[in-house]
């Protein structure tokens, strides 16, 4: 039955499919399962005037180019600033490494790019706060400074109280516009739909999401990770995003499983 859905949504989404060539329909299905909800939350929200709110007055704006066509090193740390300090967003249970219930909590925020191909830049919206093993942002965004028609939602930046690798539940969440109007997204990184992609200067900005967190020595991890799987980790050592495999979320899984991945995931150590 679900199967039946998926193939009646690409059959609409035909015009796009170009992208989706490369994609197998397993991991698509997946994906489109993971935006299904996030962006049921989204038009919830947006139902409700509980559109996020951007941009975040605690994290600067980040201004193209940055040398990358995806989310910046530094609004990702200047956006980790921000949501470690919040209650509960370290707590960790140090002998298990799980997040406790009821004390460690995950806070999100939606990354976004905003202004027009000859003047954007990166910014992420006030924080939602969460549970202890999962957090659920408004993909619809309202900037104070552009109109609609001037902001690509691009994914989101949460943490993880216990240092750990992105979740399954983290690789199926993505803001998908076929299913949330509300929504104008990044073009790459093949995702269907995407009627009007975020370009600067004849360059497409990469679809990403983000997650940081704090090791007990004090240590602070930062992860990258796209709708086709790679997940990167920002090596200080290196200057530079070293990327640590590619992995695709579970078909039944609870918030906090272990995704399928190509190998064995372990973040660095510096």
């Amino acid at each position: 039955m679900f199967y039946s859905f998926v193939r009646a949504v690409v059959a609409l989404t035909r015009p796009h499919m170009t992208l989706l060539a490369r994609v197998p329909l397993v991991f698509l299905s997946l994906l489109l399962a993971g935006g299904c909800s996030a962006a049921s939350a989204g038009r919830t929200g947006a139902q409700d005037s509980g559109v996020a709110r951007g941009p975040w007055a605690e994290v600067p704006a980040v201004e193209m180019p940055t040398g990358d066509t995806s989310i910046p090193i530094s609004l990702i740390r200047d956006a980790a600033e921000g949501l470690l300090k919040r209650p509960g967003a370290k707590v960790c249970d140090p002998v298990t490494q799980r997040p406790i219930v009821g004390l460690s909590t995950e806070y999100c925020s939606t990354v976004y790019a905003a202004g027009n191909r000859d003047s954007l830049s990166w910014r992420v919206t006030e924080p939602v706060r969460g549970s202890h093993d999962s957090c659920s942002p408004f993909f619809a965004v309202k900037d104070d400074d552009y109109p609609a028609s001037q902001v690509w939602v691009v994914g989101y930046i949460h943490n993880h109280p216990c240092a750990a690798t992105p979740s399954s539940r983290d690789l199926g969440s993505w803001p998908t516009d076929e299913f949330n109007p509300y929504v104008a997204m990044a073009e790459v990184r093949l995702v269907p739909g995407n009627p009007a992609p975020a370009v600067h200067e004849g360059m497409a900005i990469e679809m990403a999401s983000a997650l940081v967190a704090e090791r007990q020595d004090g240590t602070r991890v930062f992860l990258r990770y796209f709708p086709t799987g790679e997940i990167q980790q920002w090596s200080q050592a290196k200057a530079g995003w070293v990327t640590l495999g590619r992995c695709s979320p579970r078909e039944r899984t609870s918030f906090g499983s272990a995704p399928r991945c190509d190998g064995l995931l372990q973040l660095l150590h510096e």
